[in-house]
């Protein structure tokens, strides 16, 4: 592995925390995935994702047709312990499939402890700062769009962006978004952005 762990998953890290302040923004991880010369089967936008965030002290799982092979792929980078989807700090969500009952599942934190909410990371085809998605809240000065497609040929889950609004009904609690899609680009939602489909 070329990857630099300690200068390159700064990097990787930092441009998280740049998507994160300003949702809709599209950060781009191509640099970072060429020096990540893992042959594995997953992509290395959500691969590099999973070694910024993952430790030993933090849980996740995985929600995918190979999810108990791509658990072991993770587990043995970042020493991080494998949870049910309602216990992780982490859901990985692979092949754009089963967002919104993975989104259902995931823990939302409690009033004293609202951090403790999940954070889902979303595997698309592409992202775009065009498109059905309008934004608004903290981080956006008016509004800001964003465009998705599905991994592997899927579409997202139709109720996908149903199944967030009621998962981050009573803010604080709630869960933050996280996709990457097949170009290495990445965008979040956090749970205090307002998102609706275009008319």
């Amino acid at each position: 592995m070329r990857l630099d762990p300690v200068h390159d998953l700064q990097k990787v890290f930092r441009k998280l925390l740049a998507a994160q302040a300003s949702p809709g923004t599209i950060a781009e991880l191509s640099r970072e995935a060429e020096l990540l010369d893992l042959e594995l089967p997953i992509n290395k936008g959500v691969l590099l994702l999973a070694l910024a965030l993952l430790d030993a002290e933090t849980s996740f799982c995985v929600s995918s047709s190979d999810s108990a092979a791509l658990g072991d792929v993770i587990s043995h980078l970042t020493y991080a312990r494998r949870a049910g989807p309602g216990e992780s700090d982490f859901v990985f969500v692979l092949g754009g499939k089963d967002v919104a009952r993975s989104m259902r599942l995931a823990r939302e934190g409690t009033l004293v402890d609202p951090h403790l909410g999940s954070t889902l990371v979303i595997e698309v085809a592409r992202l775009s700062g065009e498109g059905e998605l309008i934004l608004a809240g903290p981080g956006i000065e008016t509004k800001a769009r964003l465009g998705m497609g599905a991994g592997r040929g899927a579409d997202l889950d139709p109720g996908w962006l149903e199944a967030r609004s009621a998962k981050n009904a009573e803010f604080p609690l709630g869960v933050d978004l996280l996709f990457v899609d097949e170009d290495f680009r990445l965008a979040a939602l956090p749970r205090t952005t307002l998102v609706r489909r275009d008319a």
